[in-house]
This record gives structure tokens, C-alpha cells and sequence, in this order.
């Protein structure tokens, strides 16, 4: 045998010993099952005991109008959710099973309605019969208006959400925050996130102007360090959310000087804090 035969011979044995020394994790894969409305499902866990569950959402859909009156959650039978269409028309459900690799599960809604707004969107859990809320996903009316979701994503034991809000601060932003469970709950994780989306996005722009004079923050919070000048021109990348969702800083870089963060809006102005800010109705 030659020396490269050789070699080869050797690296399969390692390999193979490789693979037989890895233990394998014994916990499940994380999933995101996307499910339909008035379909029952029966190889899916939503209870938690590791044993597959019926499930049915069932949607009451009026012809005429074309929307759901209301929606029922029915798990082995039993009614654990009823909700209704008080906040506005439903046009559209998304509902999706969701698992962390730790095999705790969830179920998201997300009902669509006016400007996608989702109002009642939640993510629960089952718990003492019930399906409870862990996450309100239309949260974000401290700091704009039309929030809508961009999508849901499950990786180990993390629930990432990207939002689109009509924020008081800049007008349509997109940004992600990270849900992690811990100690038997899901907490919010993100609190600083990069901000996408954005009005000179699509204007193929790279700067804001400052349409008044602000102070610039160390921190989030924090002490003065500058101050941004009315008529300025600032790059922004990122945002602060806090955990209760009433507080917003922006974090700029102005063009030529410091960067920092600038407190953001929770409630529709007078005045842009910028002057290429736009809201939709």
C-alpha cells in the first residue's frame, strides 16, 4: 500500500472514532411549524409532556365581508382560547407551533389587520389548562403606531421577533428583538438592535438632519458628551428598547464628530426630530 493509501486508511479510523467519541445531545431540534386555521393536527406536542396533542384553530370566517369574526384555540378537545375581532377586522391568521431545543413549546398568532397591524398578537404557552401569554407581540405603542411582524424564528432556545413599527422617532423602522427562556420564562434578551428599514433606506440616503438641537449621550440614559446642532447631519444604526417598551434612544454618529445617543420620541410630535422623517395615516 502506498504512502497516500496509507494516510487515507489512517484519516477514516480517526474519523470514525471521532464520530463514535461525540455524545449526542439529547435535547430536541429546535422547530417553527407553520400551521393552518380549521385544520386539526395530531402529531404535534403543545402541551409540554412530550406526547403528541390535538390541536384545532378554529376561525369563524364571514363570507360577506370577508374576515374572521373571532378565533378558538382547541387543544385535546378543550376550548384554552377564544378571541375576537374587537380591535378591528381580521383579514388574515398567522399561527405557527413553535419549539426550543430544549422542548419547551409555544404557540404564535398573529392576526392581520388595517396597514398589517397585528392588535392581540401573542405568543403562549400552555399552562394549567390555558393558553397563557408569554410574549405580546404588539407591544411597541409607547414608541409608534402601525406595529406590524416581519417574521418569527426559533434557533436553540431563543425566539427571535423582527417588528415594524411607524415610530414616533423616525417614522417606518424595522428592528429585531431576542426572546431567551430562562427560569421558566421567556424574557426579552435585546435591548440595543440595529434599525433597518428606515425612510433614506429607500431614498438611498445616508444621513438624517437634525430638524433641532439635542443633547448626545454617553449612554443610553447616560450624561451629556455633545451636542447635536440643528441642521446636522448624523448616520443612525441603532436603537435602545427597553424590556417595558416606553423608552427609546437612537444612537448616532454625527458627520465629522462624536457619537452617542439621542432620546427618542414616545408620543406623536409637533416637530420631527428629523427632518426626512414621514408618517404613514
Amino acid at each position: 500500500m502506498g504512502n497516500f493509501m496509507k494516510r487515507m486508511a489512517v484519516l477514516l479510523v480517526l474519523t470514525a472514532a471521532l464520530f463514535i467519541a461525540v455524545p449526542v445531545s439529547a435535547e430536541a431540534k429546535a422547530a417553527n411549524n407553520k400551521l393552518k386555521v380549521n385544520q386539526t393536527y395530531t402529531k404535534y406536542d403543545i402541551t409540554g409532556d412530550k406526547k403528541a396533542d390535538t390541536l384545532l384553530i378554529s376561525g369563524n370566517w364571514d363570507k360577506e365581508y370577508e374576515e374572521f369574526s373571532s378565533y378558538e384555540v382547541y387543544i385535546n378537545g378543550k376550548n384554552v382560547l377564544k378571541k375576537s375581532n374587537k380591535y378591528g377586522p381580521i383579514y388574515s391568521l398567522d399561527i405557527r407551533r413553535l419549539e426550543l431545543q430544549n422542548g419547551k413549546t409555544f404557540l404564535s398568532i398573529v392576526p392581520g389587520t388595517y396597514n398589517d397591524d397585528v392588535p392581540g398578537a401573542a405568543i403562549y404557552q400552555y399552562k394549567d389548562g390555558k393558553l397563557k401569554q408569554v410574549i405580546d407581540l404588539d407591544a411597541m405603542s409607547k414608541i409608534g403606531y402601525h406595529n406590524s411582524i416581519g417574521s418569527i424564528k426559533v434557533s436553540g432556545n431563543k425566539i427571535t421577533v423582527k417588528y415594524r413599527v411607524m415610530s414616533y422617532s423616525l417614522g417606518g423602522i424595522s428592528f429585531s428583538l431576542d426572546y431567551q427562556y430562562k427560569n421558566g420564562k421567556m424574557v426579552q434578551k435585546t435591548t440595543n438592535t440595529k434599525v433597518s428599514e428606515t425612510i433614506i433606506n429607500y431614498q438611498k440616503k445616508t444621513y438624517w438632519t437634525a430638524n433641532k438641537t439635542m443633547k448626545v449621550l454617553k449612554s443610553p440614559g447616560g450624561k451629556k458628551t455633545a451636542t447635536l446642532v440643528k441642521g446636522k447631519k448624523v448616520k443612525i444604526d441603532r436603537i435602545y428598547i427597553n424590556t417595558k417598551h416606553n423608552q427609546i434612544y437612537l444612537h448616532v454618529k454625527i458627520k465629522g464628530g462624536k457619537s452617542g445617543w439621542v432620546k427618542g420620541l414616545t408620543k406623536y410630535p409637533s416637530k420631527t426630530l428629523f427632518k426626512e422623517v414621514m408618517y404613514a395615516g
